[in-house]
């Protein structure tokens, strides 16, 4: 059995100010204690479709096992800089069925720069809209990417962006379909099927979470 984390380190970062207050040994503490403040979507998170629709469940309202589950991986690596994904790159995974429970795009993006870059965010491949339409037609319960999925966020340094900009937002997650983003180390995959686990933190009445997400491959699944 082969365990891979698929979450990135949180830590102070140039879209995400972290604040971390620790009382320490130093100041004449017993124990070591750390206070975090940080957003539900930094880092490796999870979105509800409350993210873009109000009305929907709450993440404490999900059940414990709505991310995970078997997984389809669809391996997109060998896309560039900038390149879109377009549904004739989703056709070439021919192993992908209708009603998956999870469907993860693996670019290995962070081969290519790290997350903490500037370049991660605005040189990343997108979904096309197309691409999105796709995803959403094979009716799968989650989609995970491990790279900024939409267009947009190359222009993450220029403020704010609407929903109809969103092409995963409005075709998955507005349409139930859940969402997992900001994965990393999927280069570390070899199968096209995985055991997929992605707990999101219990947070009452919020529409994403921080998550741990890992992978479990065994021999089988590898020849599958």
């Amino acid at each position: 059995m082969n365990v891979i984390d698929l979450s990135m380190t949180i830590r102070n970062h140039w879209r995400w100010k972290i604040e971390h207050v620790v009382q320490d040994f130093k100041e004449g503490n017993d124990f070591r204690s750390s206070a975090f403040y940080m957003g539900a979507h930094a880092f490796t998170h999870v979105d509800t479709p409350l993210h873009c629709k109000s009305g929907e469940a709450t993440i404490e309202q999900m059940a414990v096992d709505s991310y995970s589950g078997e997984a389809a991986v669809i391996d997109l690596s060998y896309k560039k800089p900038d390149d879109p994904i377009t549904v004739e790159d989703l056709q070439k995974a021919e192993h992908v069925r209708m009603n998956e429970k999870i469907i993860l795009l693996k670019t290995c993006w962070d081969l290519h720069f790290s997350p903490d870059s500037k370049e991660y965010w605005i040189r990343a491949p997108y979904v096309t809209e197309e691409a999105a339409i796709w995803l959403r037609d094979k009716k799968p319960m989650v989609v995970g990417f491990d790279f900024p999925q939409d267009y947009p966020m190359k222009l993450i340094e220029g403020g704010k962006f609407s929903l109809k900009e969103m092409p995963t937002h409005i075709h998955l997650l507005n349409e139930g379909i859940l969402l997992v983003e900001y994965l990393c180390n999927m280069s570390q995959i070899t199968g096209n099927r995985v055991q997929f686990l992605c707990l999101p933190l219990k947070f009452e009445n919020s529409e994403g979470a921080p998550a741990r997400a890992i992978v479990i491959e065994n021999e089988e699944e590898d020849m599958r």
